[in-house]
């Protein structure tokens, strides 16, 4: 019992001082302003850390999500970057054609005026249009006004001629074809040669000119105008070898074409010059 009494007593002398204490912390406060100091040294030595480390783990999942949402964005703008950067290429590819196209086009209707007044660009759409022969079809037929035996050219020489007309499409045959003669003349001497296709898409002969004919490597070879297929002074190529068939008494000569009619995109057609025969296939 003495035990109690003396332990309530204590408390009751502890609780009187702090009772003191806080009146003269109060009075010191209100006089000198001095709590205020302690205050705020006691807020940045203990409560602030205490509030920092408590927000701490908030800070750090907020952030995450901030970092995780931020990645999400950057590789949909990334992807979407990618597919206009693909979509630019592809375009920038597609205008590279058509300048490349446009350039070819002019050129081939400046060169083509040189030998005909009027002209019209057509487009290969088979160069394998006859099983047994070299035929190419192209895009433009009757429709168009194309005729049987029109001249085709390139913008350097001879191609062939139409052998067949349909309503959207025609046919022309080569000069490269073996079964294909060409009447044409050395443009140096004006002689008067037969040139024909070989078994070489890339080359042309001449079979059965005089023994006696001046031929010479280096000599350009154009249309003559003769049988009235062809017209006159187109060029066809340019001979390559020069060769003596003694005992057939000819002269053999090889042709390098100015054209290569397999490998060429678009052809030209000309329109002051009708031949007077047709050709058949």
């Amino acid at each position: 019992m003495n035990r109690f009494s003396q332990k309530s007593t204590n408390q009751f002398y502890v609780f009187i001082i702090l009772i003191l204490l806080s009146i003269t912390i109060l009075v010191l406060d209100h006089r000198y302003k001095k709590i205020t100091q302690i205050r705020s040294t006691i807020n940045d030595l203990v409560v602030y850390p205490i509030e920092r480390l408590s927000s701490l783990p908030k800070l750090i999942l907020e952030e995450a999500i901030r970092e995780s949402s931020d990645i999400e964005n950057l590789e949909e703008k990334l992807s979407l970057l990618r597919k206009e950067n693909l979509d630019l290429k592809i375009k920038l590819q597609e205008l590279e054609s058509l300048k490349g196209e446009n350039i070819r086009l002019r050129k081939i209707t400046k060169e083509s005026s040189i030998l005909s007044n009027r002209q019209t660009i057509v487009k290969v759409i088979n160069t394998s249009a006859s099983p047994t022969k070299r035929v190419i079809l192209i895009d433009k037929g009757k429709n168009h006004g194309i005729f049987l035996g029109q001249n085709v050219i390139g913008t350097n020489g001879l191609v062939g001629q139409i052998i067949e007309t349909n309503s959207l499409s025609s046919k022309v045959i080569l000069i490269t074809e073996p079964t294909h003669d060409i009447p044409g003349q050395i443009n140096r001497t004006g002689q008067k040669v037969i040139v024909s296709g070989s078994g070489d898409k890339e080359k042309l002969i001449i079979n059965y000119a005089n023994i006696n004919s001046d031929i010479v490597v280096g000599d350009v070879i154009s249309t003559s105008g003769i049988a009235n297929r062809f017209k006159p002074k187109i060029p066809i190529g340019t001979v390559i070898k020069v060769g003596d068939n003694l005992d057939a008494e000819f002269k053999e000569a090889e042709i390098q074409p100015f054209e290569y009619p397999e490998k060429m995109p678009e052809l030209i057609l000309i329109w002051d010059y009708m031949p007077k025969e047709n050709v058949d296939e």
